[in-house]
């Protein structure tokens, strides 16, 4: 055990004009940006341990752009070789970085993206300064909703549509908790990490966005009245969003990001009188390894694709706006048609080869670790790994390590659902308890 050390560097990563944008069906490019986009790294030490985490203003990294990285990390010697989190807070206002929905990654894009996170590791790295952590706990339950639900006739429906009177009930419910960390130097708040469960798609268009994260680190800020870095770490996610059922409000905006952004600061301000120093830090990680299969489809389920397919095979998108899973409650023909397309692929032309994943956890005493998910994990799949940690304060890191996707557990599959709609990449429906035996593993 030694003196707890922090550094910090930040990196700007807005994407060029015109560049492809990530998050729904059709192509969007890039006309500019709302607030830039960043990725945030921080490194911590206590003796000859160091760990790190990297939270990029993206949608998503894949598992070999990560491994890319800690090459490089490696090749140069440096500590943090194996033992940084990278994660993502999944806005869906930014640029592809591989494959999506048709859509392919941009490689110069990549290439920077490898560059200044090497870069700032390594600044962060030089700016290693004793330093004092401070955790604390809060709860907001009004701007997260369980987004599939049980209609009427039985069957699971993703975003069924405002005031549908079809409507039973939620599948499931949210992730309320928001664990939050502060770093302290010369007795001065200079980083906060703030772990949510929501997904990050409030704002739509054309323009690059932060997102909600981006709207809350700029209140929290305002607050300050300095600069201070918030470092958003999204939690479980993937079967919950912003969006009320119950109103007929409009909550695709940027305006929308916004009011969220600044609801969670309000919320997490007013927590910040309860946090508490954490004594003792010594820092641990420890990383596994996993097979993340690819999901096989039934003979049913490729016939039924197969019909959707030829009866609207000649519908196309119409241009001008944006297409997303509420497109599929609506029926919208072409989009029937586009996962139709994605579920005959799991039969017509199947991925071969294994998928190997990993997940990472970092300690840094025994009250405080977090652990990483690499997919848009269900929130039961948080909820179980925090009932199984022994430690009292577990952040969850959703988008980490990789992404494979939608990821639920056993129950959440055959009944309907966008995310656990079959198409090639979909993982397996019991990866997610493959990702819950893992993370308690790495959190004994």
């Amino acid at each position: 055990m030694g003196q707890f050390e922090f550094g910090f560097a930040k990196e700007d990563i807005t994407p060029a004009y015109g560049v492809d944008l990530l998050g729904y069906f059709n192509e969007r490019l890039n006309k500019g940006f709302l607030d830039r986009l960043s990725l945030k790294a921080a490194v911590f030490r206590t003796g000859n341990e160091y760990a790190g985490i990297v939270s990029y203003d993206l949608g998503f990294i894949t598992r070999p752009l990560i491994d890319a990285f800690d090459d490089l990390l490696a090749a140069s010697g440096s500590p943090l070789a194996g033992k940084v989190l990278y994660c993502c807070t999944h806005t869906h206002t930014g640029p592809y970085t591989d494959s999506c929905f048709g859509h392919s990654g941009n490689d110069e894009f990549r290439e920077e993206l490898k560059v200044k996170t090497i870069m700032a590791l390594n600044k962060a790295l030089k700016s290693l300064a004793p330093a004092e952590l401070y955790t604390t706990e809060t709860e907001c339950s009004t701007h997260a909703f369980n987004r599939r639900y049980i209609m009427n006739n039985g069957k699971t429906l993703t975003n069924p549509g405002k005031l549908n009177p079809e409507i039973a009930h939620p599948e499931g419910g949210i992730d309320s908790l928001i664990p939050i960390i502060q770093i302290r130097q010369h007795n001065r708040p200079v980083m906060m990490i703030v772990n949510l469960s929501n997904h990050t798609d409030t704002t739509g268009g054309d323009y690059v966005s932060a997102d909600w994260p981006g709207a809350m680190e700029k209140e929290i800020q305002r607050v300050f009245d300095y600069e201070i870095p918030v470092m958003s770490i999204v939690g479980p996610q993937g079967n919950i969003n912003h969006f009320d059922v119950t109103t007929d409000a409009d909550q695709t905006s940027p305006d929308e990001a916004k009011r969220i952004g600044r609801g969670y600061a309000s919320v997490v301000l007013s927590a910040l009188f309860k946090l508490k120093k954490q004594e003792n830090l010594n820092i641990k990680t420890a990383t596994r390894e996993f097979e993340a299969p690819y999901i096989q489809l039934t003979d049913e389920e490729y016939e039924e694709a197969k019909k959707t397919y030829e009866e609207n095979k000649d519908a196309v998108m119409e241009a001008g706006r944006d297409f997303t899973s509420e497109d599929i409650a609506r029926g919208v023909p072409a989009v029937k048609k586009f996962f139709a397309e994605r579920a005959m692929g799991c039969r017509d032309n199947p991925i071969m080869e294994k998928r190997i994943e990993k997940q990472i956890m970092i300690a840094f005493n025994d009250e405080l670790a977090i652990v990483s998910f690499p997919a848009e994990p269900f929130v039961e799949i948080g909820d179980a790994v925090r009932e199984g940690s022994k430690y009292p304060m577990t952040l969850l890191a959703a988008l980490g390590m990789g992404e494979v996707g939608y990821v639920g557990l056993p129950q959440h599959y055959g009944n309907g659902g966008y995310e656990t709609a079959p198409s090639r990449g979909l993982a397996d429906r019991h990866v997610g308890e493959a990702m819950i035996e893992g993370a308690l593993e790495l959190l004994k």
